[in-house]
């Protein structure tokens, strides 16, 4: 079950109908609350220990930038998701240097929705396609030498994919892809997959 806390800031969606939609998708899904302001979203995780905070916004404006600085300093072991009207490359890039796990645009697809939940939920860092391209644009730091097979786990990663997944599209065991991981990282100056984006998104190599 994925326990979720959730902040819905009068977009596309009621706060009755974000309810609805995640129960509707999946009852795998345990919504235990749904605010409409930043300021609510500490009060409704306190107490509640969520695995994810799901953030429905209009941009990624100072206000939601600061809300994810409190939440990584106040939650540090609840997952972000943000799901965005307006994604603007500076914005995109602060929020995943904060540790946002799943960064979507407004647009995606209710199964895609809960296939981040699902992903970010297990750990990894997912950004939707429609996302990626403000997030990957750009470039402002050096461009680490990643050969051609790198590059393509490197942008498999980037896709939300589960290394079980990877491993399948690249004909490889799961215990190979763990080996050729490491020297990404290692290339990109990171210690985990949220890290190694925001490295590639400077380096533009996504």
């Amino acid at each position: 079950m994925i326990r979720v806390v959730a902040m819905v800031e009068g977009s596309r969606l009621q706060v009755a109908g974000f309810r609805m939609l995640l129960r509707q998708v999946s009852s795998n899904i345990s919504v235990l609350a749904v605010v409409r302001r930043f300021d609510e979203l500490g009060h409704a995780i306190d107490g509640r220990a969520p695995d994810i905070a799901v953030l429905d916004v209009r941009t990624l404006d100072p206000a939601l930038i600061q809300a994810v600085r409190r939440l990584r300093e106040s939650a540090p072991s609840v997952k972000i998701m943000l799901v965005v009207d307006i994604i603007d490359s500076a914005g995109a890039r602060e929020v995943m240097r904060l540790g946002v796990s799943g960064l979507f645009s407004s647009d995606a697809d209710p199964h895609g929705l809960l296939r981040g939940l699902q992903a970010v939920s297990a750990g990894d860092v997912v950004i939707s396609s429609t996302a990626s391209g403000p997030l990957f644009r750009e470039p402002t730091g050096p461009i680490p030498a990643l050969t051609a097979h790198e590059l393509r786990i490197l942008r498999l990663v980037a896709k939300g994919l589960r290394n079980d997944e990877i491993a399948r599209q690249l004909a490889i065991s799961p215990s190979t892809l763990k080996r050729n991981l490491k020297p990404i990282l290692s290339k990109l100056d990171a210690t985990d997959r949220a890290s190694a984006l925001f490295a590639a998104a400077k380096a533009g190599l996504l």
